[in-house]
């Protein structure tokens, strides 16, 4: 049984979590994804549809990162940053990107090479987030 104290420090730690959005069509780029960052003290969200991350973020999800896939079939990284700036959502983008030189024409936080170094990713990440983890 935990005392009233201890429940309400677990319930603080979940709160100062940073929250990321994973978003990309191939399912094992999200699981992996999501172990990697939950292993990491992130809270995770995965998506293989993107129409789907950003019916969240337009219901109010506030992410302190998104990992955007720039290559996808229901629309393109560009497609869904297009999007986020027509309903004014302001979180930062970290676009992952198979494509050599994507022709990027939203704002991002950083693009990195797929495939990408997960040291390299962390790194980025901690500096989106301000370091906010468990």
């Amino acid at each position: 049984m935990s005392s009233p104290s201890s429940t309400s420090l677990a319930g603080a730690a979940s709160l100062s979590r940073a929250e990321i959005f994973v978003v990309d069509d191939d399912a094992a780029v999200v699981d992996s994804l999501m172990d990697l960052l939950s292993d990491e003290g992130y809270r995770v969200q995965g998506f293989t549809r993107p129409l789907e991350a950003l019916d969240r973020l337009a219901c109010g999800a506030r992410p302190r990162a998104v990992l955007l896939d720039y290559v996808m079939p229901e629309m393109t990284g560009d497609e869904f940053l297009s999007a986020l700036a027509s309903a004014g959502v302001d979180v930062p983008v970290l676009l992952l990107s198979g494509v050599n030189e994507p022709n990027i024409r939203g704002a991002v936080a950083g693009v990195l090479a797929k495939p990408f170094d997960v040291d390299r990713l962390l790194v980025v990440l901690d500096r989106l987030t301000g370091g906010a983890k468990a």
